[in-house]
């Protein structure tokens, strides 16, 4: 596909969107993970081979060049409520809506809370079950301080994802960072979200949200991830007749950077037989 359009909704809190394909007769909504943003799903909109989707990515809320929400407030139910006035606004009817990571949660969260305003679900690699240690560590995030770099170069170097893990090309690493990072009204470089919106938790019970969703749902798991378990995601999918589990063989948490061709066919694939 070509390069996105950059827009903004209307609603409050105003949130950036990119869209690829405007006009397609099909539509799929994109949700990124915690501290990400639309570009992510760049990869992905390269690897589709079907040119009848449109491809709506949403910077979630805190994230990117959506508002940021004072008092702070970030958890699951607030970005599925973004979701749903999203899909209400610029992607009805029905689209099939995606989530990545917390963008997974997210996901999942609106399906149980909006049956039946998307046509199916998808989650990848989500965090499907938590444990004192996980919310320990989100708590951690919280609390570190903003990092400013004095220039973009130093900011670009420093760069890494969370977990830093996969075989992930340069070039999309390049531009991941690029477009993750801003210039303050300092002149110093920083990351383009909202440190509030590490929540301390997962937010919800995602496993029995999971069992109240009455549309089709995929569970896109990588391989070797340590946050999608296969025991949580095998206990996902059998909780649910409506739900279906896929791997990615050889693939890490970030499974839509490391293999996004991979992760394209599994979603055409679910698409055709829903």
């Amino acid at each position: 596909m070509s390069e996105p359009l950059s827009n903004f909704t209307g609603s409050s809190p105003r949130l950036h969107y990119l869209e690829w394909n405007p006009g397609a007769p099909r539509t799929i909504v994109l949700l990124h993970g915690n501290s990400a943003n639309a570009w992510w799903w760049q990869p992905l909109a390269a690897a589709m081979r079907a040119a009848d989707f449109r491809l709506l990515a949403l910077d979630q809320r805190g994230h990117g060049d959506s508002e940021w929400v004072r008092p702070p407030a970030y958890g699951p139910l607030e970005y599925a409520h973004d979701l749903a006035r999203f899909v209400a606004e610029c992607a009805p009817p029905r689209p099939l809506v995606v989530g990545h990571s917390m963008g997974g949660i997210s996901v999942i969260t609106f399906a149980a809370e909006y049956p039946g305003a998307a046509r199916a679900i998808v989650a990848i690699d989500a965090a499907l079950s938590s444990s004192e240690w996980r919310n320990h560590y989100l708590r951690r995030l919280k609390g570190l301080p903003t990092v400013a770099y004095p220039d973009l170069p130093t900011a670009l170097a420093r760069f890494r994802l969370m977990p830093r893990e996969g075989e992930i090309a340069p070039a999309t690493l390049r531009m991941i960072a690029e477009k993750s990072l801003e210039k303050t009204s300092a002149g110093k470089w920083t990351m383009k979200f909202d440190r509030e919106s590490f929540l301390g938790s997962d937010g919800i019970d995602v496993l029995a949200a999971i069992a109240r969703i009455r549309d089709p749902l995929l569970l896109v798991r990588a391989a070797e991830s340590r946050i999608m378990t296969a025991e949580a995601a095998a206990r996902a999918a059998a909780s649910n007749p409506l739900a279906a589990l896929v791997t990615i063989a050889g693939a890490h948490h970030h499974v839509i950077l490391e293999q996004p061709a991979m992760v394209a066919r599994a979603l055409e694939e679910f698409i055709a037989a829903v």
